[in-house]
């Protein structure tokens, strides 16, 4: 075998390992910061390796930062972005865990739902935009795009602060283009039916 060749053999096999042993001593890093509490520096660790390499068991890992607000701050839709791409590397219990973390968001925001609904139902603009913002996404809740539209339409109505007024205006037009025309007008009636119920009576 030719010397050149052999050198360029060798060298491919040298810089394999070399490959292989930074990998290996990030994922070394990121578990020993976990054990040590060390949280902030073993989601820079593992988010590198998510990214840079697509590792499953990295991505796993920031589902499970994410959900327990473990150097990050608690955010369970990230943790179910993470773990469904570890789920899709067929990465063990990714499945399992990203049930249980869809679940709780359905929990958690049926829960915040019921807190805001009365304060909505009273008029309150800041109420209406978070019971708009629960029911347009379905993770969070039962999905209603078409009461949604109704509260954001509320909310508009009742708020005159420009900057959110502007944030909601950018919502509604994002959810008008989900929904079709049909469906915007039972909207507007829903809102029409809302404060027909609260004329004075006389």
């Amino acid at each position: 075998m030719p010397t050149h060749f052999m050198h360029y053999i060798l060298s491919g096999f040298i810089l394999s390992q070399l490959i292989a042993t930074f990998s290996f001593a990030e994922n070394n890093t990121a578990r020993a910061a976990y054990l040590q509490g060390d949280y902030i520096v073993a989601y820079q660790e593992w988010l590198i390796s998510a990214k840079r390499a697509r590792d499953a068991e990295a991505q796993f890992n920031l589902g499970y930062l994410f959900e327990n607000g473990q150097g990050v701050t608690r955010d369970l839709f990230a943790a179910v972005k993470w773990y469904e791409l570890a789920a899709r590397q067929n990465y063990p219990t990714a499945s399992t865990m990203l049930a249980s973390a869809r679940h709780k968001i359905r929990k958690e925001n049926q829960k915040k739902l019921l807190q805001w609904l009365p304060k909505a139902e009273a008029g309150d603009s800041d109420s209406q935009l978070a019971v708009s913002k629960i029911l347009a996404v379905g993770e969070n809740t039962i999905q209603d795009e078409i009461e949604a539209l109704k509260w954001l339409i509320l909310a508009i109505e009742n708020t005159t602060n420009k900057s959110t007024l502007n944030r909601m205006s950018r919502f509604k037009k994002q959810l008008e283009q989900r929904l079709s025309k049909d469906q915007r007008q039972k909207a507007e009636a829903r809102v029409a039916l809302w404060k027909d119920l609260r004329k004075p009576i006389n």
